[in-house]
């Protein structure tokens, strides 16, 4: 296994050394491929633009499904960039980094600081981007296949202080409390245990609790972080959220509206072959029809 992992990085670094405009072409290519082969994923992602944009016709959703598969494609190359890229060339990379530089230079440091961000095709870029702003810890689980798992986990423990696991949870909170800046991701279906229905797209949505409970426990500060790819470069999003850790509801709401906003602009830049709305009120029909649920 150990000469597989070692044959797969080297490989993935010559990809790295490639200049950018091939990678993206590169990129495209095998997002076509993706879109070509993953024939559930596709239709799973189709079902979903259909629900979430209905106002849009059958050519529009087609045209953001294959651009979606691109940028899976082009997430490939992005994910090394994340992993091996200089500091100095990614922060040449967003074409805002000053602005949001001082911005973040300005926050009150003695507030921990919840860094929300969404599933999008190449969040470990968006993941390391952060760092650049700020010192960042993280969530992840672990991955079930070891040579993925070995590739994510050296890739974030570069610039991550402190990569939780979802069992963690408690050890996150007090990251928070010391006034540290810690990521995590909202927008996946997590099960009922700790989420309540709420509304996204106009559909409900199973919606962790966690952001609401962290600032309750901790008094930190939520921010939304997110990339928008500008041809080769990006323009990053940085805004604090009006969660107080009052209302429950109105919390999550404000949440989903700010994912809601950005993916309405980039709506091929997330992760659609996702089931997002896998489980149901109750007494409410499944969302997907029976070809797309997963097989158990």
């Amino acid at each position: 296994m150990k000469l597989i992992e070692y044959l797969i990085f080297f490989v993935l670094k010559i990809l790295n050394l490639l200049p950018r405009r091939l990678q993206f072409l590169l990129g495209k290519f095998l997002g076509f491929v993706f879109f070509s082969l993953s024939r559930e994923r596709k239709e799973i992602a189709r079902w979903n633009l259909k629900k979430c944009f209905p106002e849009k016709n059958s050519t529009e959703i087609n045209l953001i499904l294959k651009e979606s598969f691109y940028r899976l494609g082009e997430a490939l190359f992005e994910f090394l960039n994340a992993s091996w890229m200089s500091n100095r060339k990614l922060k040449k990379l967003i074409v805002n980094f000053d602005d949001v530089y001082n911005e973040c230079s300005d926050m009150d440091n003695s507030k921990g600081k919840l860094l929300l961000f969404m599933h999008n095709p190449n969040l470990d870029l968006v993941v390391r981007a952060s760092s650049l702003f700020m010192p960042v810890s993280g969530m992840a689980k672990k991955q079930k296949n070891k040579i993925v798992d070995n590739l994510f986990v050296s890739s974030r423990e570069k610039f991550a202080e402190r990569i939780f696991s979802p069992r963690e949870i408690l050890e996150l909170m007090d990251f928070l409390k010391k006034g540290k800046a810690c990521l995590y991701a909202p927008d996946q279906d997590y099960g009922f245990k700790n989420s309540i229905f709420v509304n996204f797209f106009g559909n409900k949505a199973l919606t962790v609790k966690f952001p609401y409970i962290a600032v309750r426990r901790t008094n930190c500060d939520v921010y939304m972080f997110s990339l928008e790819k500008k041809d080769q470069k990006y323009f990053a999003n940085f805004k604090k959220l009006n969660v107080l850790g009052k209302n429950l509801e109105d919390d999550l709401r404000t949440i989903n509206f700010e994912i809601e906003e950005f993916i309405r602009k980039n709506p091929d830049n997330y992760l659609w072959p996702h089931r997002r709305f896998k489980n149901r009120p109750d007494g409410e029909e499944s969302f997907y029809p029976n070809n797309l649920l997963r097989k158990r």
